[in-house]
């Protein structure tokens, strides 16, 4: 009788044991699941969009520096429009470095400055058509970064690209028309989104076409 006691006793406590174990285990899957929103978050921060945005930062920095000598070179040529293009153009990018480096910096990513690259031989025309095959090779690939992001589901990426795309196919576009020109063309009275770097070409536009910021914003080049 003794025994058959002690048997249901140890029955009893292994039974209590073993649903003590089940419930841990079940707020512990429970707590997992509700963690998932956070580790997809931080796997999206390591991800390879990550890499990418470094890549942006370093491709827009080297373009504000570029597009500074270019500018000043115009300068030397007495070809002044050319000049205040680049200069527009150096304004975008850098609103462009910004934008990417900020994310970044939210990440935790320590953001520095590439180093300068020596500017290449040529004159001020030769450098609207480097200028012009440079942005037309960057809207692929930020087209490229921007679904990467999208797949990756981070949406902050993601955004900084398209606008930095949208923004670079303008640069294309006012290129392109320099580039045309036998000689000085009518200098644009250059304004900027200074949300995207978008360069406005027309002052009827009630806001950017790029990220919809309201034209009372824009800022004057």
């Amino acid at each position: 009788m003794s025994a058959s006691k002690s048997f249901l006793r140890f029955s009893l406590a292994f039974v209590c044991l073993l649903v003590m174990v089940l419930v841990i285990s079940g707020c512990q899957k429970k707590e997992g699941e509700a963690a998932k929103p956070e580790i997809a978050q931080q796997v999206a921060a390591s991800s390879l969009s990550m890499e990418n945005l470094k890549t942006a930062y370093a491709a827009s920095a080297k373009n504000i520096d570029w597009y500074d000598k270019f500018s000043k070179q115009a300068q030397k040529e007495n070809l002044g429009d050319i000049a205040v293009l680049f200069k527009a153009l150096a304004r975008s990018e850098k609103v462009h470095a910004d934008m990417f480096a900020t994310l970044l910096k939210t990440k935790g990513v320590e953001v520095t400055a590439p180093a300068a690259e020596p500017l290449p031989a040529g004159k001020a025309r030769q450098y609207l058509k480097r200028a012009a095959s440079s942005e037309a090779v960057e809207q692929s690939v930020l087209a490229t970064y921007e679904k990467v992001a999208t797949d990756e589901q981070f949406p902050e990426a993601a955004e900084l690209f398209r606008r930095s795309r949208g923004a670079d196919e303008r640069h294309a576009r006012l290129l392109g028309r320099a580039i045309e020109m036998e000689t000085n063309f009518a200098r644009l009275p250059y304004v900027m989104c200074p949300e995207c770097g978008y360069i406005v070409g027309s002052d009827k536009m009630d806001s950017c076409l790029v990220c919809k910021l309201p034209k009372e914003k824009f800022q004057k080049i």
